[in-house]
């Protein structure tokens, strides 16, 4: 048994891991990966916990609305 909802441990990877279509940083879909879908390494030096609880923030929104 899971304690996490499926289509949210889904989102939030996605989230994670793919980068969004459209660059434009003022569009409510746009995504930047900070870690690489393939080898799970952080894509920036940087990443913190703020930016990953940022990605979980959003999946949880998206699965909110559906």
């Amino acid at each position: 048994m899971t304690l996490i909802d499926p289509t949210l441990r889904t989102e939030f990877l996605r989230l994670l891991t793919q980068d969004s279509e459209t660059r434009d940083r003022r569009r409510r879909e746009y995504n930047q990966a900070i870690f690489n879908a393939e080898e799970g390494w952080a894509v920036w030096s940087s990443t913190d916990l703020e930016m990953v609880m940022g990605k979980f923030d959003k999946a949880v929104e998206a699965i909110s609305k559906g």
